[in-house]
């Protein structure tokens, strides 16, 4: 039975629309309610909830199927989740049939989401948007020629943004508040501080330091505990030696860190009293290095403030000569973090770890007895058996005694090098030195972007505004009229006047004020004068065009065509969209769209755990850039999306490569890699860090698969689960069920069985995909016994009825339902263009993306193209 009380709120609201399926038509949706919606409620609900009988207050037979309307969604929402629970009607007997309550559920679960979807598009217009951070820094790094890793900085700093819809973009979430804005003030000042300088250039902090003199020597003895006593024995050979000039390293140091291991720690500096500031610092390094005979070529890897927010690394060469060491030198970017927080520089080099081993004679006869001793001699306390503890007591004063008489030394060197230590990887390091903070040149980029040279002693009010003549129609993205220029003049002249500030500090709170403007912070689009759609004049086209492909404000280029009125013409948007896309700008469209399409920003969300042992930091770090690398090259390369679904070949390094075990592929870069059937890969089905964040780090979660499925690629997510339901439960020891096994227990209840027949196919076909992406024929994790591991069946049928095997059948039917997933990434690629949700008023737009998609052989860049030549994208 119902309950009157249960209400849903707005938020909770939003997320169900989120997991719901795409909007219907107006008309279709009607049709669906008195067809089958509508009879469903007169023969199962009206009864109770009719116009004669409203138990618990409520009644079903008025309520309207405007979801907008009232609490209409509300009612709605608790009337799904009673048929989903199985509670209506309480009689089991009068149980309605499974498949017809499910047609409800979905029904209703699209009618929530049209709804949602309607409310938020303001009748397809969004008049103001603020921009979204990346947006922000973005465009305040080209406005003032700042450096990357600055404004990258202010992400930290700025409000956070909102979703709908899966993008971050859209205005309806980009609210902002009191709060948000004193966020901005406060970028605003970090950023006016950065563009304007004066005076000379400031020295930076310097440390340096000679390796022979800052390493600590190993002792003559190694001490080692024995029995509840210190002994010591000769230390033998070391893995390094100090020299006058210098230190020779012969061994690598890895230290306990998960995963292959490549770097080994030589030396660690403390930093916190030279990084005092974010900002760019030298580094020489002088050393030199003997490959031996493993012949691969030694390398540092410089890595500061680890497993912190403002950790950085940089691998650097050497010169292969032990005894003419050279200085290597690099120019990084580092960030002092908070106060209080330790900021080490780690030195570490790719030698090899073993070369030095323990004494296998002293472990044998001493120090592994001595553990079994112990163990006995705590059995013998317990059981009371005195005769044993003595004989026992006897055995441990033997071992001290031999072990204090142990002359052998501790360490030597391993077999393979017994012989031939001069053909092991060695490094010697000389010398270590750091400055700070640095700068490319001085004034800065941005200062001389903003003021020229140096301001001059006698800088009035006249030069404030030639200065902000120069750059207020580039961050407003429009010409400016001149009390807009007087205003922000009036603001420098408030901070000499009232505030007495000096002019250069005067100019940093004009700066801060067109910052702070709201024809800065966001893209104004106001509507016409009539009712209908108003064509966007030439530099709110190129405002949209640029925050489209590049996230930031339109260029030198755009603007100049909209001054002259050309941006409107079909060929010149055309080459401009390709030279947009050329632009190593666009990098931001595939990092921004692509990036949230698939989910990106939350790959490493998920730590697996140490029953996989090849997950490590280089394969999560891989994992993330191979989505968007992969990306990149179907749009610079113009291929079909198709590829998405499937493709001949991956982008790839060197690390996932071995992941794929894929031969051939050595370096971190990315590259273009051919690939065969038989390696099982090929689209984004099977990127090791989509499946790992589609899994729970200990197996793998099918139904969590196919519902991103189903969303992510098809735009058709399933609708709400009941209340209670509930996760696959993890396999029990001795059942060893595989998971398509524990599933079909999960589904018994008829209407869960109604969902999953349609939504679990998805998900049990990308079995073979393990909980880190490696690929498997038999269940793994879960503490699975390779030798008792039941095969995988991943078959299945799609809810259109075509039937698959194996991963590549059914790769091979998502193929032959191409347009589907046209039609759903159009939509989804018009929303993330638009700023808005895409919904009834869109339909014939969508379906025109969908049409000129399959004309083009559903190229990428042909979507593109054809997005921006719409009427919705050249309209307000």
């Amino acid at each position: 039975m119902l309950s009157a009380r249960l209400r849903l709120r707005p938020a909770a609201l939003f997320a169900v629309c989120l997991l719901v399926t795409p909007p219907v038509f107006a008309t279709e949706a009607e049709s669906i309610y008195k067809k089958q919606v509508r009879p469903f409620l007169a023969e199962h609900c009206f009864s109770c909830h009719g116009p004669d009988d409203g138990k618990a207050g409520l009644t079903l037979h008025d309520l309207g199927t405007d979801f907008t309307a009232g609490d209409n969604a509300g009612m709605w929402k608790e009337v799904i989740d009673r048929i989903n629970l199985g509670e209506m009607p309480p009689e089991e007997s009068s149980r309605p049939d499974a498949d017809e309550a499910f047609a409800v559920v979905q029904w209703v679960g699209r009618e929530l989401m049209r709804a949602e979807r309607e409310s938020r598009m303001s009748g397809g217009r969004a008049l103001l948007r603020r921009l979204n951070r990346r947006e922000y820094m973005r465009t305040v790094q080209d406005l003032l020629s700042l450096d990357r890793n600055f404004t990258d900085t202010l992400g930290e700093v700025l409000p956070a943004d909102g979703k709908a819809e899966g993008f971050d973009r859209l205005s309806a979430a980009l609210f902002i508040d009191a709060t948000q804005m004193d966020a901005y003030l406060k970028a605003a000042e970090l950023i006016a501080q950065k563009a304007i300088v004066h005076g000379p250039e400031p020295e930076g902090n310097k440390l340096a330091i000679e390796a022979e003199d800052d390493t600590r020597p190993e002792r003559e003895m190694k001490r080692e505990s024995l029995l509840g006593q210190r002994v010591e024995i000769p230390l033998g050979v070391r893995g390094h030696e100090i020299q006058d000039d210098g230190v020779l390293h012969i061994q690598s140091h890895y230290g306990y860190s998960k995963g292959p291991k490549i770097w080994g720690k030589f030396h660690q500096v403390g930093l916190e009293s030279i990084v005092t500031e974010d900002g760019y610092y030298r580094i020489k390094i002088k050393a030199g290095a003997s490959i031996g005979r493993r012949g691969e070529p030694i390398r540092l890897k410089l890595l500061y403030a680890d497993q912190t927010p403002v950790a950085a690394e940089e691998i650097l060469p050497l010169p292969h000569d032990l005894d003419q060491p050279e200085v290597v030198e690099t120019v990084v970017f580092l960030r002092s973090g908070q106060p209080g927080q330790k900021r080490r520089l780690q030195l570490k080099w790719n030698g090899l770890e073993k070369i030095v081993t323990g004494n296998e004679v002293w472990y044998k006869t001493l120090k592994n007895p001595s553990r079994d001793v112990t163990k006995e001699i705590q059995a013998a306390k317990k059981a009371g058996d005195q005769k044993k503890l003595k004989e026992l007591y006897q055995q441990r004063d033997d071992l001290i005694r031999r072990a204090k008489q142990f002359d052998q030394p501790f360490y030597s060197y391993a077999e393979e090098y017994a012989d031939s230590i001069d053909e092991a990887p060695m490094l010697f390091f000389d010398s270590f030195e750091i400055t700070g903070p640095v700068h490319q040149s001085w004034p800065p980029p941005s200062h001389q972007k903003l003021i020229g040279g140096e301001i001059p002693e006698d800088a009035d009010l006249t030069f404030a505004r030639n200065v902000v003549q120069r750059i207020l129609p580039w961050a407003y993205r429009r010409p400016v009229q001149p009390e807009e220029v007087d205003r922000i003049v009036a603001v420098v002249q408030d901070g000499l006047d009232r505030h007495g500030m000096p002019f250069p500090e005067a100019m940093r709170l004009g700066l801060q004020a067109i910052l702070c403007a709201p024809q800065f912070l966001y893209i104004a689009e106001p509507a016409g004068e009539s009712d209908g759609p108003r064509v966007l004049n030439g530099y709110e086209l190129a405002s949209r065009l640029s925050y489209f492909l590049w996230n930031t404000m339109p260029d030198r280029e755009l603007l100049m065509l909209a001054k002259q009125q050309e941006l409107s013409d079909p060929d010149v948007l055309r080459r401009q969209v390709e030279r947009m896309l050329d632009d190593s700008r666009s990098q931001e469209f595939v990092e921004s769209f692509a990036g949230q399409w698939l989910n990106v920003g939350e790959f490493g969300s998920v730590e697996p755990s140490n029953q996989y042992k090849d997950y490590d930091a280089a394969l999560e770090e891989a994992s993330k850039k191979e989505a968007l690398a992969f990306f990149a090259e179907v749009l610079a390369s113009d291929l079909p999306i198709t590829n998405f679904l499937d493709s001949d070949f991956l982008v790839i390094n060197e690390r996932l490569a071995k992941h794929y075990g894929i031969e051939g592929v050595t370096g971190p870069e990315f590259r273009r890699v051919a690939i065969t059937p038989e390696q099982h890969r090929g689209g984004i089905f099977g990127m090791a860090g989509l499946m790992t964040l589609l899994a729970d780090g200990t197996r793998t979660l099918p139904v969590r698969r196919a519902a991103w499925v189903m969303e992510n690629v098809f735009n058709d997510p399933p609708p709400p689960p009941p209340p209670n339901a509930g996760e696959i439960q993890p396999n029990t020891a001795g059942e060893n069920l595989t998971v398509r096994e524990r599933l079909a227990r999960h589904r018994d209840e008829p209407t869960c069985a109604s969902c999953h027949a349609t939504l679990d196919p998805f998900g049990l076909a990308l079995e073979n995909y393990d909980a880190i992406g490696a690929w498997r024929t038999q269940a793994n994790g879960e503490n699975f016994r390779a030798n008792k591991a039941p095969e995988l069946d991943v078959s299945g049928t799609l809810p259109s009825g075509r039937s698959f095997q194996n991963l590549e059948e059914f790769k091979a039917a998502l193929l032959t339902e191409r347009d589907k997933f046209a039609e759903a990434f159009s939509e989804k690629m018009l929303t993330y263009a638009l700023a808005r949700p895409v919904g009834y008023v869109d339909r014939a737009t969508v379906s025109e993306l969908t049409v000129t998609l399959r004309q083009q052989d559903y190229r990428l860049r042909s979507l593109v193209h054809a997005i921006v030549a719409s009427e919705a994208f050249q309209t307000k």
